[in-house]
Order: C-alpha cells, then sequence, then structure tokens
C-alpha cells in the first residue's frame, strides 16, 4: 500500500513539474543581418538558452520602377543550427499601397522567394512571419495579401503587431493570422532629448489596457539592442546602431556629458562617419531591470502567458551586455 501511495505521489508530483514547465514562455530570437554567420557567442548562447526557434529576416521588400522587389535577401554563409526557422519578411507599406500591385501574384512571389532560400539551404519552414506596419488606407491591401498567402501555402503565417494596432484595434483591424508578435518597443520620438526612444514605459501603459481583449494570440518581441542618436545643432543627423556607451568612451575628442550623452569636441572620424564639434550622441539602451519590467507589466495588462518571448536580435554584442541569467528569469513565472 504505501508503494501504491509513493507511486502516486511520484506521478502527481511529475505532472505538477510539467504544467509548471509548460506555463513558461520559450525564448526566441530574430536573426536580423544579411548574411547568416553565426559566432561562437551566438552560437552557444542559443545551447545555453535551450533556444528552439529562430526568427530570420529572409529579405525587405520595396518598390522599383513601380515593382515589388525583393531588397537585401539573406545569403547563408553557415548552416542553421538544427532548430526552426521562421522566415521573416519586411514588407515597407509604400509596396502594399502601390495601385499596381497584384496581390495574388505578389503572394506567390512570396511563397515562391521563401521556398527557393530554404531549397538551397536544406531548412523546413513551418511558418512565415510578415512585419509590416499597415496603416489604416493600408490594411485592406494586406488583409487580402494574407488571405491569398492562404491559398498559396499551408505554412502557418504570422504578423508582427504594434502598440497602436492594439489599442485601435477595432479601426486598424485584426489580421486573420495564426498568432502576432507584439513588438515592444521603438515607441518614442527619435529625437536629440534625453527621452528613450526604444522604450518609454509610460507611453507604453498608454496602450496595453487592450491587450487583455485582443482577439489574436500574442507573443512579445523585446529588445536588447541598442542605438545611437546622432544630432548637431538639435537635429536628427542619423541612427548608428549596435554602439554602447562602453564604444564612445574609448573615442577621442568624444566628451561624456551626461549619463548616456556625449559631446564632440573637435571634427573626426569615427564608426564609419564624420562628426563635427558641438555634435551630440544619445546613446539609447535597454537595462536589465527594464526588461524584467517588461515582462512584469505585460503579463499583468494581458492576464495571460504568451508561448514564446523573442529577442531582438540575436548579435554578439547584445548578447555580451547583459548576463544570461536576466534572459532566463523574464521567461520564469513565479
Amino acid at each position: 500500500m504505501k508503494k501504491f501511495l509513493f507511486g502516486i505521489l511520484l506521478l502527481l508530483g511529475i505532472s505538477c513539474m510539467d504544467t509548471t514547465s509548460k506555463d513558461n514562455p520559450q525564448l526566441s530570437f530574430y536573426y536580423w543581418k544579411t548574411t547568416f554567420a553565426l559566432d561562437q557567442v551566438e552560437r552557444e548562447t542559443l545551447k545555453n538558452l535551450e533556444v528552439r526557434k529562430l526568427y530570420i529576416r529572409y529579405f525587405d521588400v520595396g518598390l522599383k520602377n513601380g515593382a515589388a522587389v525583393p531588397i537585401t535577401p539573406i545569403v547563408f554563409k553557415d548552416a542553421v543550427p538544427l532548430l526552426e526557422v521562421v522566415p521573416v519578411i519586411y514588407i515597407k507599406n509604400d509596396v502594399v499601397l502601390s495601385g499596381q500591385l497584384d496581390v495574388k501574384k505578389f503572394a506567390h512571389q512570396l511563397v515562391d522567394f521563401v521556398q527557393q532560400i530554404n531549397d538551397r539551404n536544406n531548412i523546413d519552414s513551418q511558418e512565415i512571419q510578415l512585419d509590416c506596419d499597415w496603416t489604416l488606407t493600408s490594411k485592406e491591401r494586406f488583409f487580402a495579401l494574407i488571405e491569398q498567402l492562404r491559398k498559396e501555402t499551408d505554412m502557418k503565417i504570422s504578423v508582427t503587431i504594434r502598440l497602436h494596432q492594439v489599442k485601435f484595434a477595432s479601426k486598424t483591424g485584426v489580421p486573420n493570422v495564426d498568432r502576432g508578435v507584439l513588438m515592444y518597443y521603438n515607441m518614442g520620438r527619435i529625437a536629440s532629448d534625453s527621452l528613450n526612444s526604444i522604450y518609454d514605459r509610460q507611453i507604453a501603459q498608454k496602450y496595453t489596457s487592450g491587450l487583455k481583449d485582443y482577439p489574436l494570440p500574442l507573443d512579445y518581441a523585446l529588445p536588447i539592442y541598442s542605438w545611437v542618436v546622432h544630432s548637431r545643432k538639435d537635429q536628427v543627423v542619423r541612427l548608428i546602431s549596435r554602439l554602447r556607451v562602453a564604444d564612445l568612451t574609448q573615442q577621442a575628442y568624444i566628451r561624456q556629458s551626461g549619463e548616456n550623452q556625449f559631446t564632440v569636441e573637435k571634427e573626426i572620424e569615427a564608426f564609419g562617419f564624420v562628426f563635427q564639434a558641438g555634435d551630440i550622441l544619445k546613446v539609447e539602451s535597454i537595462a536589465p531591470a527594464q526588461l524584467k519590467e517588461m515582462t512584469t507589466d505585460l503579463y499583468q495588462a494581458s492576464g495571460k502567458t504568451p508561448k514564446e518571448i523573442i529577442l531582438y536580435d540575436l548579435n554578439s554584442k547584445n548578447i555580451t551586455t547583459y548576463d544570461q541569467e536576466i534572459f532566463k528569469e523574464m521567461v520564469r513565472r513565479k
């Protein structure tokens, strides 16, 4: 009898452990370079974090002489690790708005080009993701494209969702896809002021009230990237990707004038650009505590646990900025 009772308790214990495990989101990454080649840090990160899925930007779509064409398609220099690959296609809004766009033909071309890339690189995808910031004027064409894609492929279809598309869902519409990925970044205005355009909690909380009632299953994409806002006379000159405070402190004639702000003291060339005396360089990045804050706020606002949290993006410079325990804590529900 004692052995029988012990067996029941053991099974219940295993069952409880499995249930707890299923409640935790899976951790995934976006890969957003035009060449696929993983370095040692990136490979070890995928292994250590037990990543099962990688969202790879396959190509952008823009207009050339009025026609929709692929831009900078991905080139695979390395074989993809043994995990699921989701091709991501970034479609510029003007493509969807183009009066010359044949939606049926375009859908066929998208699926065909994805399949060509997969065939060349021995990749078997189960899902395609579209990244398009559709608007009130383009939503009908974009939603029609989704319907046509469903006829062209058996793969699941997901789309990226912006915060404003959640808050104003009754106006912007809800796409007929298998799921969405909420892009929880790029919230503010890119400017020379002290605000962080990548993430602002106060701005975010103005838009998250609609999460509980949003009818589409949502996963969350969170930022681990950084950039520098280069300004001259209070006007933004450019964004410089993947620079952090440590990069600027190592440069002569660039003086730190605030926590995340630097002033150029004389005309110099650095990071492939020319800077003039008086230029202001503002570093925008995400602190570890902010990542945990994001997940807490999203869970509370939605009342749901997503199946995935996707970090943007897989790059050794981004990864080494953080203790990887932070990534594990983000998906560990207490």
